[in-house]
């Protein structure tokens, strides 16, 4: 590992998680750190021990300051951000510092939807193949606290709020699993949303392409593109008689993998892509894909009863997501597919999702902030106001055969602490109306 300047005073800005991470990767580095917060009141955690300054820094406070570290939740554009750059300090984020100071080979994952599955499930083929490995960044663990580690490699899960600080991250293979409305709150348009998705490339060895969107090809030079997708390929990975090939050759039967959806079939493409740019064949990481288990709350079967298949989706935070989830699930559903949505858009155009509900979903049932445009899509639909009269009427609908879909393509914000709170509403209220089995 590389080292630091000692003589730099360093800000951390934000004392999240990857704020504190910072904090506490700076002092093992012997630079003199302080730490900002945009909240006025906050409870400083006990294990920050630097001076903290809390709300709108005076200008003073920027004068002796060589770089700012931006938590990924903290949005370059504020006022005091763009005064401290006007002062020409630079500003980074914590994924950049690693950047600089990391000499492990890293693979970079992001995208729209699929992020973290794609971590996981790659991180975990690497482990069973004998690779010291972990995955990091958006996921796991935070990225500075890897440089102490001995590691044969580190997979990143990279959202647009990290790229976009990111200048010089160097990785053996990245991808952009795929582009969709998200964030827009934050980045403005989808061009600079994409802009922040494609700096993934800037210095990649390989890049993993989806032949099916365009947005997902790098506008950097890359050495090598390793393609997949849906359908038959002779050259990559393609997907024929629900067998994932490569080179033409099947080498997964998704009728043996946990992971279900057309939309895991391309997850699992991509994964299997980047353990090859890391010396593993497909035919070995076919095994560890079968004893791959989904992560919580990403298109998992929660409960089974009437005949009825309760699937929790609560991760799909955004239109892109459930639109996945839709189009993964709803071609192979023996009955109707009822949708429980909403909640906070981002900004995100709902309408987007019409043409899928249309064609795959019987009935939706919308909650939250922006429910009822959700709604509006459909026009079997209703609009309640709480996750129990959501699932109590999702209930009342259901036949055997059928399928319940919590997939809000929302952030829950509105109405729960976040999407985990989200989903363990949703698991209580079906573990009630199913009481009775």
């Amino acid at each position: 590992m590389k080292a630091l300047n000692s003589a730099q005073h360093i800000v951390v800005a934000g004392l999240g998680v990857t704020g504190q991470a910072c904090v506490r990767f700076l002092k093992t580095q012997g630079v003199a750190v302080s730490a900002w917060d945009t909240r006025d009141n906050l409870n400083i955690p006990e294990s920050v021990d630097v001076p903290v300054t809390l709300g709108e820094p005076p200008q003073a406070f920027w004068s002796d300051v060589d770089m700012l570290i931006l938590s990924p939740g903290i949005n370059p554009q504020l006022p005091a951000v763009r005064f401290a750059a006007d002062c020409g300090i630079e500003i980074i984020g914590d994924v950049e510092l690693f950047a600089r100071l990391n000499d492990i080979p890293a693979f970079g994952i992001t995208g729209s939807n699929g992020k973290t599955t794609v971590t996981l499930l790659l991180t975990h083929i690497l482990k069973e193949n004998g690779k010291a490995v972990i995955e990091a960044g958006n996921v796991g663990t935070p990225v500075l606290d890897t440089l102490s580690m001995a590691l044969d490699a580190i997979v990143l899960e990279l959202s647009s709020f990290q790229l976009e600080t990111t200048s010089s991250l160097k990785l053996q293979a990245a991808a952009i699993l795929n582009i969709s409305d998200d964030h827009l709150d934050r980045h403005g348009d989808m061009q600079r949303y994409l802009d922040a998705k494609q700096r993934i490339f800037q210095h990649c060895g390989t890049a993993v392409v989806w032949r099916g969107q365009a947005e997902t090809r790098p506008t950097s030079p890359v050495n090598d593109i390793i393609l997949y997708g849906l359908g038959s390929a002779e050259s990559g990975f393609g997907y024929t008689n629900n067998w994932i090939t490569f080179e033409g050759e099947p080498v997964v039967n998704m009728q043996h993998v946990q992971l279900v959806g057309s939309h895991n079939v391309l997850n699992i493409q991509a994964a299997l892509a980047m353990a090859t740019v890391a010396g593993i064949s497909p035919e070995q990481a076919a095994a560890a894909v079968y004893r791959f288990t989904s992560a919580p709350h990403r298109c998992v079967e929660i409960a089974s009863h009437r005949g009825i298949r309760w699937i929790d989706d609560s991760k799909a935070t955004n239109v892109g997501a459930t639109l996945a989830a839709i189009e993964g699930l709803g071609p192979s559903c023996s009955g109707n597919l009822i949708l429980i949505a909403g909640g906070d858009a981002k900004g995100a155009d709902v309408t987007a999702l019409s043409a899928a509900l249309n064609e795959h979903v019987s009935f939706v049932i919308a909650l939250g902030r922006d429910g009822e445009r959700i709604a509006a899509l459909s026009p079997a639909s209703a609009y309640v106001k709480s996750m129990s009269e959501a699932v109590a009427l999702a209930y009342e609908k259901a036949g055997p055969g059928d399928i319940v879909l919590l997939s809000p393509a929302c952030a829950s914000l509105d109405m729960f602490d976040n999407y985990i709170h989200r989903a363990a509403v949703f698991a209580e209220a079906v573990k009630e109306v199913t009481a009775d089995a």
